[in-house]
């Protein structure tokens, strides 16, 4: 058994020097995996200078009324008067979307960061009759003509221009809004006469800009809305998605309905008996997604590496045992680190050319660079032809795991068991206790 052990000795190490040069390949490959992570931190960063000064993710709500009442209690023999809101909602409500994308991106130093402008038009009304029946508890006093009409709006510093607001036949001067649920802009509205009437009705037109989502906050009762776009690759997103929709080539529109029964929320309700955080779980939008995420194929190019890098020296390997070429510890690290380089060539390039264009000049001289070397290496033209023709197999499939979203997984597991089954079947009947002098007789 000694004996065996001994004649089987140079075969062994030899696999378990390659097995220890697979090993030192992860060091590279984990500072690829840090320097992905590192280049889609910096795109981030890219997209909240331009969020701050043109305007991110854009959040646009139904207008809402904001009643002051106050009422007095008794404690301790102690009067003191009691002031608070009561919201408003709207009782229907219609949003109307246009979402043009600026034709010449932002752009912070090499990423580009696309930006649109939201044209939006709302309408609907109020239902004071219902109003009047949650007023007319005797305990709290209305203060009608300091009640206030609030717009909903997650950065007023997006807000390009608001070309109509109007409650009623009155025309609202809109200002910063005032402390209180949810941020945006107001007008004060003197609701003295309006509160008589059975609806009020409302009409706003503005501007938004973003650049990464847009979002709506469907306050009415009963809300409609509908959102179009020139963008091709839209990523709906929020609470409800849409009832239809159509994309093509040339954008997208699509429309939501949300009822009030739908919502965590009441259409009335009083300080402290809604939250922001149950308003934002009622929100429809969608986002920019970007079909081609340089950083998203890389990082998951970086995580087949391995797989990949093991089967190549797996392939060459038996290679050697088959026929009587023999290559040094030392040529596998150089095949190695020649392959590890090649995803690094690919994120630099893919930052400034097409993806697929950055793959195949990456791929090619990867392709070249190891067929040149094997030829050179082993002393024959033909082996580094087929080695070239062996690589330019193995990256094809890569660049199909890599485009791959929904199956890549699948695909994975299939190209691994075929490569791993097509070794162990060309091997089959290879003698491994023999010493490398009878291979190189063999």
């Amino acid at each position: 058994m000694a004996l065996s052990f001994v004649r089987s000795g140079s075969v062994t190490v030899k696999a378990i020097t390659v097995g220890i040069i697979i090993l030192i390949l992860m060091v590279p490959l984990e500072m690829l995996q840090s320097l992905v992570s590192e280049r889609s931190a910096l795109r981030e960063q890219a997209y909240q200078r331009v969020a701050g000064g043109w305007g991110g993710s854009s959040l646009v709500g139904g207008p809402v009324l904001v009643v002051p009442t106050e009422r007095t209690v008794t404690e301790k023999d102690v009067q003191r008067t009691l002031r608070e809101d009561i919201y408003i909602l709207p009782s229907e409500l219609q949003v109307q979307v246009d979402m043009k994308m600026d034709t010449e991106p932002r752009y912070v130093g090499i990423y580009a960061v696309p930006v649109f402008l939201s044209s939006i038009k709302m309408t609907g009304h109020f239902d004071f009759a219902a109003l009047r029946r949650y007023a007319s508890t005797p305990d709290a006093s209305y203060l009608w003509k300091e009640a206030r009409l609030r717009l909903p709006l997650s950065d007023v510093r997006s807000l390009r221009s608001v070309d109509v607001a109007r409650l009623g036949t009155a025309a609202l001067k809109l200002g910063p809004a005032s402390p209180g649920l949810y941020r945006g802009i107001e007008s004060l509205v003197d609701l003295s006469d309006l509160v008589a009437a059975e609806a009020a009705p409302f009409d706003f037109s503005t501007v938004v800009a973003g650049s990464r989502d847009f979002s709506v906050l469907p306050v009415g009762s009963t809300t409609s809305v509908r959102i179009k776009s020139d963008w091709p690759h839209p990523s709906f997103q929020g609470a409800f998605l849409p009832a239809q929709r159509t994309i093509d080539d040339a954008g997208f529109d699509a429309n939501w309905q949300v009822l009030e029964l739908n919502r965590s929320y009441p259409a009335m309700w009083r300080d402290g008996e809604v939250n922001e955080a149950s308003l934002m779980e009622s929100v429809v939008g969608v986002g920019l997604y970007q079909a081609v995420d340089v950083y998203q194929r890389g990082e998951r190019a970086v995580k087949y590496a391995l797989l990949f890098i093991g089967l190549t020296f797996l392939t060459f390997f038996a290679w050697e045992q088959l026929g009587r070429s023999r290559m040094h510890p030392l040529q596998y690290l150089l095949v190695g680190l020649a392959l590890s380089t090649f995803y690094l060539l690919l994120i630099a390039l893919s930052e400034h050319l097409a993806f697929l264009l950055a793959y195949l000049v990456s791929a090619a001289a990867l392709v070249s660079l190891i067929a040149i070397y094997i030829a050179g290496a082993l002393a024959s033209a033909q082996r580094g032809f087929v080695a070239g023709s062996m690589m330019t197999v193995v990256y094809g499939l890569l660049y199909a795991l890599v485009l791959s979203e929904d199956y890549a997984l699948l695909l994975g597991a299939i190209i691994l068991f075929a490569a791993l089954a097509a070794v162990m079947i060309a091997t089959r009947r290879i003698n491994w206790y023999r010493d490398e002098s009878e291979a190189e007789a063999a």
